[in-house]
């Protein structure tokens, strides 16, 4: 069965008939929600869809680009989305030296580690974002306690871009790495990939509004619906083929 590990579910085009046909494919996945507005809306869909039945996933988190909208409300509010199950990750969070407030102690890092402590309290895996410091994003999961002992809570570090190094430092901690076409691109990151134990690595599309376009909504939902599903299905495919060829 196809498995996606981070596909923005609720940013594709009907996604509560993406899901059917999804399904319909065999293709499984882990759903992102990375700001409080889309954690409502995917709940939805998997109350509605079974998609737990269904070997999918959720993940419910602030995003580094979301953290200026923050409220600190919104801490209990994600607690509460991630109790409604006990198979819900954590995040998408992380680190992005392209937002604002990307330094050490600013808002960023704050919402980083809130959420890595959270993940680390109920015992949920944590799907990371990094763009610019891998060694601090690592520094800081080191400090929380991550790697220390053998723990259900399992760093993802989702679209990975690191080198060998970073790599060896992420498995060091029990964490997966995902890879994604762009992961193909980089020459150290490429290297790093044929270097790592093959059940350590995940494959993923990282799916979300950038995957289609508007000739992409001609038709009905279900129609539309199918042929992202195939797109998905392809770009999964690809991305697969090419790391398992190094």
């Amino acid at each position: 069965m196809p498995f996606d590990s981070h596909i923005h579910l609720g940013r594709l085009p009907h996604p509560k008939e993406l899901a059917q046909a999804l399904d319909q494919a065999g293709y499984a996945y882990n759903a992102v929600a990375c700001e409080p507005a889309e954690w409502d809306p995917l709940w939805e869909i998997w109350q509605n869809s079974g998609l737990k039945e269904k070997k999918c996933n959720l993940a419910f988190g602030i995003h580094p680009m979301s953290v200026l909208q923050a409220k600190e409300s919104h801490k209990q509010m994600l607690r509460a989305f991630l109790e409604r199950d006990d198979c819900f990750m954590v995040g998408e969070t992380g680190l992005d030296r392209r937002f604002p407030e990307y330094g050490p102690g600013e808002l960023q890092e704050k919402w980083f580690l809130f959420q890595a402590n959270l993940a680390l309290e109920l015992k949920r895996d944590l799907q990371i974002h990094c763009v610019g410091d891998y060694g601090r994003v690592i520094g800081l999961l080191k400090r929380l306690g991550f790697g220390k002992s053998p723990s259900d809570s399992r760093p993802i570090f989702h679209r990975f871009g690191g080198d060998i190094g970073i790599a060896h430092q992420i498995l060091e901690m029990g964490g997966l790495i995902s890879v994604h076409p762009s992961s193909l691109t980089k020459k150290s990151s490429r290297s790093a990939l044929a270097d790592i134990p093959k059940e350590m690595l995940l494959f993923e599309t990282d799916a979300d509004e950038s995957f289609w376009n508007a000739s992409d909504t001609i038709g009905t939902p279900a129609m539309v619906a199918e042929s992202v599903a195939q797109r998905l299905l392809d770009a999964l495919g690809n991305v697969r083929e090419a790391a398992e060829d190094l």
